[in-house]
């Protein structure tokens, strides 16, 4: 074993912290809030490539500390291990200004209040070593331009240069967070040809909620509900969108814990979950800072993202507590035949899961039938009123009982016509829609013979001793539960892959609704319409040509700065969703997007609020074309109505086809509404066919 040289532990040490373009100015920027600064300017030239230069008016270097700025592990942070248990500052360990040497030529402008006007401008080598100085003129502050980074990394420089716009886009969300959560004046200009752009202004001194707004947009301020927690340990503060603000992609969520701008998953997934619970298709927008008082752990990762919270349980117990305390009231009042249960009696009405409009309980009476009285009129039976938890039963004692206007009304139902020739009827599977014969059945009948299996069944269950195994242990082999869909399609492509459907001997339908498939010793029962439908859908995902509506006007286009980025870069993407949009490079970073024209599916109209979801999911994934939520169901209902349906025979070639299809989907276990494609039936001791 041989020691490593110096030079190469000073350059593998420094890859490790200074990895991308958005860790470099991260750097930069942090070092300018710990020197107290008010007002931060960060200017890139060519998206970074070039050079990056961060100007600041904090408190300057003294001229005592200009050999040894550079150096590893120099620093005024800290003197001890055990002083990181008290660290205020977003840097502590020396390790910043040295790895920037190291991957890229650095140049500093500095000036104390006691020198300026005159300052000192500082060149070091690639160890971090002070090789000149020179008297410049400069008021109180520092200037660090970096230039020609990884100019000595051949990989990391090819790969800035291929994705220079993207590492850029990354950089401004990562510089909006520490405008959101830090009270200076902070500006993000980028210049490539002509003038700078400027991506990213708050204004100096400004509250919390408007520097949300200038990160997360305007259109989002009516969504935004404010909330508080306090503890012994801890405090909780924040803002979070209300589910109809929700967001296609979870790309907009940000923590900070004691003021410092961190990833914290366990409660990321907890706000993520609380809000799927009253609104399951969407993302929270929102940015909660926590105070903790006890010790945090910063120094877990080189870039200080991830932090170890010693007491994360009562944390994350305080979270929810107060993300349902501002959730839950927005979701317990519901419209009832134009009237508000809210307002009924001081109620605050049931959450939408459980609510059920009025007019699918009780259907108007045709306009052919007259409605018939149950019984003479009289004063009306007040509604039963629902309310939420926290009702005060001292407003409901207060106010007398509401009485209705009109007498309850019951409508008889007509005589059922006895010659009638016999019609297609509806029957509503998993929300798919199939033509059937309305056939007439005793139902009485098959109720007995229920009975009667079912008590089989007990007997020889008790017999055995096997009380409680599942009585349908058919339907449960291989790891499927029939009532849980998700789990079901989590096992099955754990059982089978895709490439085994060309595998699957068809066998034959069953009840004109369903295919019985071999692979190996393993039976399973396929939906046929399910299997089509999903088919299908993902055929009209991937070829369908969205046709657009020019607009007579064009609309102007309020983004966030990262979602615009994104929305330019990714325009083919949008063009294949219909939404045509032009850039104005001269207007205002935020509102240079003019939208020409938006696309219409079988005189469905799409607005701006598909164009925002859109450009949501291209910012979690550009990979792909996404389609918004609105187009899937357009989608899912076509391809419902083209599809085989069940009740429809079907020959052995066109059994294989459906079976062969789900071969080649990205997601064959479920169909476009939730329906499961295939059950697994038994597993055989012996295939003799």
């Amino acid at each position: 074993m041989r020691p490593i040289a110096k030079d190469t532990v000073h350059k593998l040490c420094s890859g490790q912290v200074i990895v991308d373009l958005a860790t470099s100015a991260k750097e930069l920027l942090e070092n300018s809030l710990d020197a107290g600064a008010t007002s931060i300017d960060i200017k890139m030239r060519d998206s970074g490539v070039t050079s990056i230069t961060v100007t600041d008016n904090g408190h300057g270097i003294p001229p005592e500390n200009y050999p040894t700025l550079c150096r590893k592990h120099w620093t005024s942070k800290i003197t001890s291990f055990e002083d990181l248990d008290g660290v205020t500052t977003f840097g502590f360990r020396g390790e910043a200004l040295s790895s920037l040497c190291a991957v890229a030529s650095v140049t500093i402008v500095t000036a104390t209040r006691e020198s300026a006007p005159m300052g000192m401008s500082l060149e070091y080598d690639h160890n971090g070593e002070l090789v000149g100085s020179t008297a410049v003129a400069r008021e109180r502050g520092t200037t660090v331009v970096v230039s020609g980074l990884f100019a000595r990394w051949p990989v990391r420089l090819a790969d800035l240069k291929k994705n220079a716009r993207r590492e850029y886009t990354r950089l401004v969300s990562l510089v909006e967070q520490y405008s959101i959560i830090s009270d200076v004046r902070l500006c993000l200009s980028n210049q490539t040809r002509g003038q700078p752009v400027v991506a990213v202004r708050t204004p100096p001194q400004s509250d919390r909620l408007t520097r949300l707004l200038s990160v997360f947009g305007a259109h989002v301020r009516p969504h935004l509900v404010r909330f508080e927690y306090q503890a012994e340990d801890f405090s909780l503060e924040g803002h979070v969108s209300r589910p109809e603000g929700g967001r296609g992609g979870s790309d907009k969520q940000y923590f900070f814990v004691n003021g410092r701008p961190c990833d914290l998953p366990r409660p990321k997934k907890l706000v993520n979950e609380v809000f799927r619970g009253y609104c399951p298709n969407r993302y929270p927008v929102f940015a909660i800072a926590i105070v903790v008082k006890g010790s945090v752990d910063v120094n877990l990762t080189p870039d200080k993202r991830e932090i170890l919270i010693r007491c994360e349980e009562l944390v994350l117990r305080g979270l929810k507590e107060a993300l349902v305390s501002v959730l839950e009231p927005d979701e317990s009042a519901f419209s009832v035949a134009g009237v508000s249960a809210g307002s009924v009696n001081g109620s605050a009405g049931v959450k939408r899961q459980s609510s059920l409009m009025c007019e699918e309980l009780v259907p108007p009476p045709p306009a052919t039938m007259k409605p018939r009285l149950s019984e003479p009129a009289r004063e009306a039976v007040p509604p039963p009123q629902v309310s939420s938890t926290k009702k005060r039963p001292s407003e409901t004692a207060s106010k007398p009982p509401t009485t209705a206007s009109k007498p309850p009304t019951t409508v008889s139902k007509p005589p059922a016509a006895t010659s009638a020739p016999k019609k297609m009827g509806t029957v509503v599977i998993g929300s798919c829609r199939n033509r059937v014969q309305n056939d007439t059945h005793d139902w009485k009948s098959v109720a007995d013979r229920l009975r009667i299996k079912q008590a089989r069944m007990k007997a020889k269950l008790e017999d055995s001793q096997l009380r409680d195994l599942d009585p349908m242990p058919a339907m449960t082999e291989g790891g499927l539960s029939v009532t849980d869909p998700e789990e079901a399609s989590s096992a099955l492509s754990r059982l089978i892959h895709k490439t085994d459907f060309q595998r699957m001997r068809v066998l034959g339908q069953f009840n004109h609704g369903f295919i019985i498939a071999l692979l190996d010793c393993d039976l399973y029962i396929i939906d046929q319409h399910a299997s089509d439908e999903k088919y299908n859908f993902e055929q009209l995902q991937q070829r369908a040509q969205i046709s657009s509506q020019p607009l007579i006007h064009p609309a102007v286009l309020e983004l966030g700065v990262v979602d615009e980025a994104v929305a330019i870069e990714c325009r083919d993407k949008l063009e294949k969703n219909g939404f045509f949009v032009d850039v104005d490079e001269d207007a205002v970073p935020g509102q240079r997007l003019r939208l020409k024209s938006q696309p219409v599916i079988d005189k469905t109209v799409f607005d701006q609020k598909d164009l925002m979801e859109l450009v949501a999911q291209l910012c979690v994934d550009p990979v792909g074309v996404p389609r918004c939520e609105r187009a899937r169901r357009v989608f899912a209902s076509r391809a419902c109505r083209k599809s085989t349906m069940i009740g429809d025979p079907l020959s052995k070639t066109r059994m294989r086809d459906i079976v062969g299809h789900l071969g080649d989907l990205d997601h064959p276990w479920n169909c476009p509404h939730g329906r499961p494609t295939l059950r697994h039936l038994h597993r055989l001791e012996k295939v003799d066919l």
